[in-house]
């Protein structure tokens, strides 16, 4: 095999084991711009149901802040994906110009050859050149020549051929990433857009709330500080449940069925469902800036999901009731334990189950307000391990 050809060969090999890298990381952007988008689908529709809203709420300004953070994500991911398809173009590129240059190559030795042919090998020629032998063996060799040259002939057009297909299919997948590219393009301007008008609504919105930021702010701050209250009486229950689950002897049965229940639990990290349908996280874990007052800092021991009017909240997995809480407005928190786990559910205005009830994955275990105001529509949701605390949003399916 000559030197150019094997270096053709280690090109589109490196060419075919890039784009399959490439591609992946491509699979992996798309997959990440298809949750957003399902999340700006989910903001959309609690929106429209919230519409009815003479005023500008809380709920609706965190709604219109996911969507807008959602957009920018997915406005970073096309920019990503231009990069990966713009340096797949400059590859192929360059494979396609390294095949062009190899079958010009390819078919000036075939015309070479063809013309040799002609010249030195029509029919008189090769008779003369045939009994010009010396003796028997010697037309033998000169008759065996003729074949391998004849041979040689029929390889390279085979040679051109195989070339030419192949640049065929290179030329196609370079024109279907360019394709690709003006697509993704497109699809970014679009969002660019999007996001323009996001952003003036939630201007317009932030705008309408501080108007009437004085009696706002103290409710926020009233509201907070419920919150802040809830979150630490639920420590304090979960404390008093891992001092109560370490202190409280255990058979064998009842060792093997928690650790059975904690490890498939472990197991199901980034898998765990919802505990509403349609929900959408408006408020995120850990130490955060206010939405809409500043100065004031949020510590989110879970997350907080919107949701419509009246949800049902779920067990997003097994296990058994061990606490239900009333906190003044802020409705029931309903603790439910999986071996070493617990999950806490907060803000439900009924709730179907009692304490020491086993509850399995999905099972509906109350309902949120039916309340006009969205902002009563809004689950308070943590994931503990004993006393550790944990980020929902690393548990909860994407």
């Amino acid at each position: 095999m000559n030197r150019p050809r094997l270096l053709l060969i280690l090109a589109a090999l490196f060419c075919a084991l890039n784009l399959a890298a490439q591609n992946q990381s491509l699979n992996a952007l798309r997959d990440e711009i298809r949750r957003a988008e399902e999340e700006i689908r989910a903001t959309n529709e609690l929106l429209a149901k919230t519409k009815k809203d003479k005023q500008v709420t809380q709920n609706q300004l965190k709604l219109i802040q996911n969507r807008i953070r959602n957009r920018k994500q997915i406005i970073a991911n096309l920019e990503k994906q231009t990069q990966v398809i713009n340096g797949d173009i400059g590859t192929k590129n360059d494979t396609v110009h390294a095949m062009q240059n190899e079958l010009t190559q390819l078919r000036k030795e075939y015309a070479d050859m063809v013309y040799a042919a002609y010249k030195n090998y029509k029919l008189n020629n090769f008779l003369v050149f045939l009994f010009a032998s010396k003796d028997f063996n010697d037309a033998t060799r000169r008759i065996s020549y003729m074949r391998r040259y004849n041979r040689m002939r029929q390889q390279k057009a085979e040679q051109i051929k195989s070339v030419a297909d192949s640049l065929h299919v290179q030329i196609g997948e370079l024109e279907n990433r360019k394709a690709e590219l003006t697509k993704v393009r497109d699809t970014r301007t679009q969002e660019v857009s999007s996001l323009g008008k996001d952003e003036k609504q939630y201007q317009s919105s932030l705008s309408e709330i501080n108007t009437k930021s004085g009696k706002l702010s103290s409710e926020i701050r009233k509201k907070q500080s419920q919150i802040n209250k809830l979150q630490q009486r639920i420590q304090a229950i979960i404390a008093e449940e891992a001092r109560k689950n370490r202190a409280t002897p255990k058979s064998a049965a009842q060792e093997e069925y928690i650790a059975n229940l904690s490890g498939r639990f472990d197991q199901n990290k980034g898998l765990l469902p919802y505990p509403v349908r349609g929900g959408v996280i408006v408020d995120r874990y850990g130490v955060h800036p206010h939405a809409t007052q500043k100065g004031l800092m949020v510590n989110n021991k879970g997350v907080n999901i919107a949701s419509g009017s009246g949800a049902e909240v779920r067990a997003v997995f097994e296990g058994d009731i061990t606490q239900i809480v009333f906190v003044q407005g802020l409705n029931n928190t309903v603790i439910i334990r999986h071996g070493n786990y617990l999950t806490t559910y907060s803000n439900l205005a009924s709730v179907n189950v009692k304490t020491g009830d086993k509850v399995t994955l999905n099972q509906v275990i109350g309902r949120l307000s039916n309340s006009d105001d969205s902002d009563d529509c809004v689950l308070h949701f943590e994931i503990w391990k004993e006393t550790e605390n944990l980020n929902p949003e690393q548990w909860l399916r994407r």
